[in-house]
């Protein structure tokens, strides 16, 4: 009897789990399906982002060029404003 009820229980316990396995998975590949979607999307994003940073990137490159350019052509202006006061100085002790 005792090996009656244990084999029954075998068999009703592996029962279980193929009904478990069976019935998870179509669930679990729909699952994976929905996963792998979701990847490929993350993964172009990912690519794009990366295009965006580089492209803003070269961006500070440029702007930085701009700013040093800017600075030069200050300091060259002071410089020019220097030399022109000094001129006109010159040119009233001339005058006078």
């Amino acid at each position: 009897m005792k090996r009656m009820i244990a084999a029954a229980l075998s068999m009703f316990l592996m029962c279980m789990l193929v009904v478990a396995l069976v019935g998870c998975g179509a669930d679990i590949k729909a699952e994976n399906e929905k996963l792998k979607a979701e990847n490929t999307t993350l993964k172009s994003s990912i690519d794009k982002m990366k295009a965006d940073v580089q492209t803003l990137q070269e961006e500070v490159k440029k702007v930085a060029e701009r700013d040093d350019t800017i600075k030069s052509l200050t300091s060259e202006n002071e410089g020019l404003k220097k030399q022109l006061e000094d001129l006109k100085a010159q040119m009233t002790k001339k005058k006078k």
